[in-house]
């Protein structure tokens, strides 16, 4: 049996991290043969089979944040050895430091001998740094399905592409094998052509989530209730000159803008749930600049329910990361009831409504759709028991299928701003 692998990189600290040919400049991505050297040396270090390693002799698909890569200056550095006794200013360095949003970084092998993972992820764990021993990182194996990659392998000329990462290739195993047993450099790998993968729905709205832990259980029946309660507060500390991104009301009083999108995370989907609030807080959509975004988060942290202040997850629940709720998937569920924005007539049911609003989001037409009062996830809040903002509006749970995989977040309804018909991914 295969299964893909997806290896999770966090830098503790600011990667720094040289460009091979031209040291002066950052490096970003790591490139996936400066990954793929780290588990050799590791593997031998710690004394494991690296013969395993053999299986990640190819092109990782990889999720990585963008990054700013300023030059370096060149620094004189102290040597171990001195090469004389006179005078000498030392060894002449670059020291790039890459500063990236995100500092973590994944790799993504596809079809994977399953029964090499054990080994492979013993490896892993043992890494404590790419590049220079200063740029510690925390590696770790995670699940592949909850990984949606950005950059992949480009199949065309060289010079087509923005990005060339050196990547593993069959054989590289050995070939460091004999340059160290030579006391050799590593030999340069070869530069493989990268490209940005592009969504199936390129004009999806949501980029990001900005969640926070409340401070007691919250009831997830009054999702809206607490959506609402969230922004009034919000607004209430930015008070003036509240831009219209998180008002969500402009002076021409179009409605349809695009603004933040305020939610309830429910706990669904395992044993335990029982479909309480886990976390408060907004959808973050694109293109909204960085004094708002600044604004929203202070104003988050400043919020208060019941006298308690909102906390950041120190846990990282895994319901929590945009990547739970943005994952590519052919079917999704609703972990909170879609209010519809209108009624189903006779010759208009409720599967054309959700269609129609789907549509409207700019998603493709889904090829099957199914309708209950219970959601799929386990511990989701049912439609009967669900309050809303406007008490008439018909509720529903729903199934919703593609022919391909489609990218969240997705929100559906006329409350999708406010904590109903948020969509979850099902991966199996």
């Amino acid at each position: 049996m295969r299964q893909d692998l997806a290896i999770k990189i966090e830098f503790q600290v600011l990667p720094k991290l040289s460009a091979m040919n031209t040291p002066q400049n950052g490096e970003w991505p790591p490139h996936p043969d400066r990954f793929f050297q780290a588990c050799v040396a590791t593997a031998a270090e710690t004394e494991q089979d690296m013969s395993v390693l053999a299986a990640l002799e190819s092109q990782p698909d990889i999720l990585a944040s963008d990054a700013v890569c300023d030059k370096a200056p060149l620094r004189y550095v102290p040597e171990n050895f001195r090469r004389s006794s006179g005078y000498h200013k030392g060894a002449a360095q670059y020291s790039p430091t890459v500063l990236p949003e995100k500092p973590t970084v994944y790799y993504i092998w596809r079809n994977v001998e399953t029964e090499l993972i054990p080994n492979l992820t013993a490896i892993v764990g043992e890494i404590t740094h790419l590049g220079r021993a200063s740029s510690m990182v925390i590696a770790s194996v995670v699940d592949a399905n909850t990984i949606n990659p950005n950059l992949t392998p480009l199949n065309g000329a060289f010079k087509s592409s923005k990005m060339n990462l050196r990547c593993p290739y069959a054989g590289r195993l050995e070939e460091l094998k004999r340059a160290y047993n030579a006391g050799q450099r590593s030999p340069q790998a070869q530069y493989v052509p990268y490209q940005s993968i592009q969504s199936m729905s390129p004009n999806h709205p949501w980029e990001d989530l900005i969640v926070l832990r409340p401070p007691t259980q919250l009831n997830g029946v009054h999702s809206t209730f607490w959506c609402e309660q969230i922004r009034r507060i919000v607004m209430s500390i930015i008070e003036i000159d509240i831009p219209s991104i998180i008002s969500g009301h402009k002076e021409d009083e179009n409605i349809n803008h695009l603004h933040v999108a305020w939610n309830a995370i429910p706990n669904v989907g395992n044993k335990y749930a029982h479909g309480e609030i886990l976390g408060l807080g907004c959808w973050i959509p694109k293109g909204i600049d960085a004094r708002s975004v600044s604004m929203l988060w202070r104003a988050l942290t400043k919020c208060r329910l019941d006298g308690q202040k909102l906390e950041a997850d120190s846990s990282d629940l895994k319901s929590l990361r945009f990547e739970t709720w943005s994952a590519e998937s052919k079917r999704w569920a609703t972990a909170t009831p879609i209010a519809l924005d209108r009624w189903p007539k006779k010759h208009t049911p409720i599967e054309t409504v959700i269609t129609n609003s789907i549509l409207n989001l700019g998603l493709p037409a889904p090829s099957k759709i199914e309708c209950n009062t219970h959601s799929f996830f386990n511990g989701a809040i049912p439609t009967f028991k669900y309050k809303t903002r406007n008490g008439r509006r018909l509720l529903t749970h729903a199934i919703i299928e593609w022919d391909q995989p489609v990218q969240g977040p997705i929100l559906i309804g006329a409350e999708r701003y406010f904590g109903s018909g948020l969509c979850r991914p099902i991966l199996s």
